[in-house]
């Protein structure tokens, strides 16, 4: 709207100042003034230029009206002070006596209104055209002199006035068709990503509850199958193998209490109770469990480490997740493996526990789904203890990562927040 109104008020302005040029020429034409720029020592065209520039003065928007001489001296002038005055260094001047229509366009600022070409002026005047108009000697286009108008024309202030509120209102008219088209398109586009996002979801949904539903089918189906072996051995053979397939059923039914007993964790809502809790000791109870099952495999687990550290966290869930990386530690190494525990204490703010061992380590493809829930490496696994680890550690405030590379084994670093 501004630049389009810039454009229409400059075309006005020298619309109008063609006008003028064109009305004084003719003006000065048809009176016989022309030659008095020619022979200003001559009265009698003195006398006629005079009454000519008169009624020009006398013009309700003409403010000021001067006329130069090809020697730059005001030649005649509403204000009679300039009369006879000689202005070599003016610019407009200049290029008016090389036959250019000069226009110089404003607006009338509120503290300009108590000049004295302002005195008297319309309120509604808002804009001033100074015009340098060449006179010309008909058929040469010989420079005669020029004629200075200083102007406030209201027809033009009205005409400048009604063009910018139409093209205001125009661009305003655009700009709210075109917001509501953007609005409509982004509302749309908006409903669709929702709709996608909920099919996305449901999708997503269900592809994990099938899965979910072969993992446990598949972790539960073997301990029943044993089970069921195991109370079939009893009813054929009760003294013979009984105390044995009692053994099994039980050892198999707490696998199962284990299996469920891992969805409910993994799904269940944030519940623990962070306390103060001795690292070293920790540590050196878990080692002392999984040591035997280390030996019988024939592989080393070792813990290094300051003697006391602590951290605050829920001891028990600790000691689960801690079970849950040994024994994957355990499954992945093969005889002969070794195990390393450390704890790091050199952070004043956290305390970092690593699991170290030298299995085959990750693929690097598998890596990134490591803590996806229900991947696993392992055929019989069921893909929920590191998303469960991770899960157990970021609910007492600390983090859990993996590092590992193909044929160098695997790292798990716990940071926990220091007692």
């Amino acid at each position: 709207a501004w630049v389009v109104s810039a454009f229409l008020t400059d075309r006005l302005f020298q619309r109008e100042a063609a006008v003028t040029r064109d009305f004084v020429q003719n003006l000065l034409v048809t009176d016989g003034a022309l030659e008095f720029f020619a022979r200003p020592d001559d009265p009698a065209l003195r006398e006629r230029f005079v009454d000519t520039t008169r009624h020009l003065g006398n013009m309700r928007d003409v403010l000021r009206a001067n006329f130069f001489g090809r020697d730059r001296s005001v030649l005649w002038s509403s204000d009679p002070q300039l009369i006879g005055r000689r202005f070599d260094d003016n610019d407009e001047l200049d290029e008016a006596m090389r036959g250019e229509l000069v226009v110089h366009a404003g607006s009338i600022a509120d503290h300009e209104r108590a000049k004295r070409e302002h005195e008297g002026l319309s309120p509604q005047a808002a804009f001033f055209v100074e015009t340098y108009i060449p006179v010309v000697r008909p058929g040469s286009g010989e420079v005669l002199g020029v004629a200075e108008l200083y102007k406030a024309p209201l027809a033009l202030t009205d005409a400048i006035r009604e063009g910018r509120l139409r093209v205001g209102l125009a661009a305003l008219g655009g700009a709210l068709a075109l917001y509501l088209s953007l609005f409509w398109l982004v509302s749309r586009a908006e409903a669709t990503i929702r709709e996608q996002h909920a099919q996305l979801l449901e999708a997503e949904t269900l592809a994990a509850v099938g899965e979910l539903a072969a993992s446990v089918a598949h972790n539960i189906r073997n301990p029943l199958a044993s089970i069921r072996s195991s109370a079939e051995l009893m009813l054929e053979a009760p003294a013979e193998h009984g105390d044995e397939s009692a053994r099994d059923i039980l050892r198999e039914a707490d696998r199962i209490s284990a299996r469920i007993t891992e969805l409910l964790r993994l799904s269940g809502p944030a519940k623990t109770a962070a306390t103060a809790v001795d690292i070293g000791a920790l540590l050196t109870e878990c080692v002392a469990e999984h040591a035997d099952a280390f030996r019988r495999r024939d592989q080393r687990l070792t813990l290094d480490g300051p003697a006391a550290a602590r951290a605050l966290v829920d001891a028990p869930l600790l000691a689960q997740v801690l079970h849950s990386l040994l024994d994957n530690a355990s499954e992945a190494m093969p005889a002969g493996g070794h195990c390393r525990v450390s704890v790091d204490a050199g952070d004043p703010g956290h305390l970092g526990i690593e699991v170290r061992d030298d299995g085959p380590g990750i693929a690097a493809d598998a890596l990134p789904q490591v803590f996806r829930p229900f991947f696993t490496t392992k055929p019989k696994g069921l893909g929920l203890g590191l998303p469960l680890a991770r899960r157990i550690i970021e609910r007492m405030g600390g983090d859990l990562s993996l590092a590992s590379q193909p044929g160098a084994g695997t790292c798990v670093r716990i940071e926990l927040p220091r007692a």
